[in-house]
């Protein structure tokens, strides 16, 4: 990247005050910039590491007071952090644009698969029959596509990402390495003591402009399909079980685990290491804290928090009590142990 302070200025819609020539090749953060560089202030405790950066430019927010930055070049924005996105976006880019549109000779690619125009594929990566693979999708090394799976267009699937077969994937789909979808659910029977498989025969559908995190696993349906929503993101590490059925624009934190049939709605956001049993429906627009136990519906807009779950707000009292239960348990004895006296010397 090689830009001017106002060329930038222009993309991300602020206002420039400042030296309109500076030369940006680079981003980082306020501590870590040097000259060439753009950083951003999102936030006033962190005033005194943008007026000592050595960033040439800063992306700062319109109703911040400017008189101490005296000497800077700066870029009024809505939200700095936004902004900022917005330039590791067109890095992100350039470094994406410069792998090379090939099909390595490694790669085991069947003469019945269909693939787009400026398609990357690379080592050891194997597309099986009946497989549509959209133009400008790069599928890197080690990457296995199944029987009659569908990837649509400018799609990333990172190294030794699984995807089985029958599986049906939107555009501008990012895949982190090793995620697998449409393993199978984890469905058994079990008759006199021994489980019996149930055969998983669904498939998953994932929406445009999904993320999933590393070492994910969406497993496919019983029947039917498991399905993601446009725009949902989901962390590293996360479970999502057999015929969950999650909305559009969610937020799903690492380390959580979505057990089969659940349903949640659109702009849901769940914490890290949250646990949602099977059969449930999230409503709209939820909140669900870190490390909360899911045991029972939600309605829209709720915030909640815990093990068991309850009110956010009350969740808070909950462990805020909690450490006073020593002192409190301690009291109640000596209470105890007083009335008994009392008691007896009647």
């Amino acid at each position: 990247m090689k830009i001017t302070a106002l060329e930038l200025s222009k993309i991300v819609s602020g206002s420039l005050e400042g030296n309109s020539g500076e030369i940006i090749t680079g981003a980082n953060g306020l501590l870590e910039a040097s000259a060439g560089q753009v950083s951003f202030l999102g936030n006033l405790k962190y005033t005194n590491d943008a007026l000592n950066t050595k960033a040439s430019v800063i992306f700062i927010g319109e109703d911040f007071d400017l008189s101490q930055f005296k000497n800077k070049t700066l870029i009024k924005v809505k939200n700095p952090q936004y902004a900022f996105s917005m330039v590791l976006t067109i890095i992100d880019r350039e470094r994406l644009a410069k792998i090379e549109h090939k099909i390595h000779p490694s790669a085991s690619i069947s003469s019945k698969a269909v693939i787009g125009e400026n398609v990357y594929i690379g080592q050891n990566v194997v597309v099986e029959d009946g497989a549509q693979i959209g133009s400008g999708t790069k599928l890197f090394p080690n990457v296995y596509i199944g029987f009659n799976t569908k990837i649509g267009k400018d799609c990333i699937f990172y190294p030794n990402v699984v995807v089985r077969e029958n599986i049906t994937i939107g555009d501008r789909v990012i895949l982190q390495p090793s995620v697998v979808i449409g393993g199978d659910g984890f469905g058994f029977a079990t008759i006199d003591g021994v489980n019996h498989k149930i055969p998983q025969i669904g498939t998953v559908e994932i929406g445009n402009d999904v993320e999933i995190g590393a070492h994910t696993t969406v497993d496919r349906a019983t029947v039917d399909a498991t399905k993601i929503g446009d725009g949902t993101k989901i962390d590293n590490l996360v479970m999502i079980a057999h015929n969950v059925q999650i909305g559009k624009n969610c937020i799903i934190v690492a380390e959580s685990g979505i057990a089969g049939s659940t349903k949640l709605g659109n702009n849901v956001v769940i914490g890290a290491q949250v646990g949602v049993v099977g059969h449930l429906k999230i409503g709209n627009n939820v909140t669900i804290t870190a490390q909360s136990a899911v045991t029972k519906d939600l309605d829209d807009g709720v915030i909640m928090g815990g093990n068991p779950l309850v009110d956010l707000q009350q969740s808070i009292k909950i462990r805020a009590t909690m450490k006073h239960l020593p002192q409190m348990f301690a009291d109640f004895k000596k209470m105890k142990k007083d009335m008994e006296n009392t008691k007896q010397n009647g």
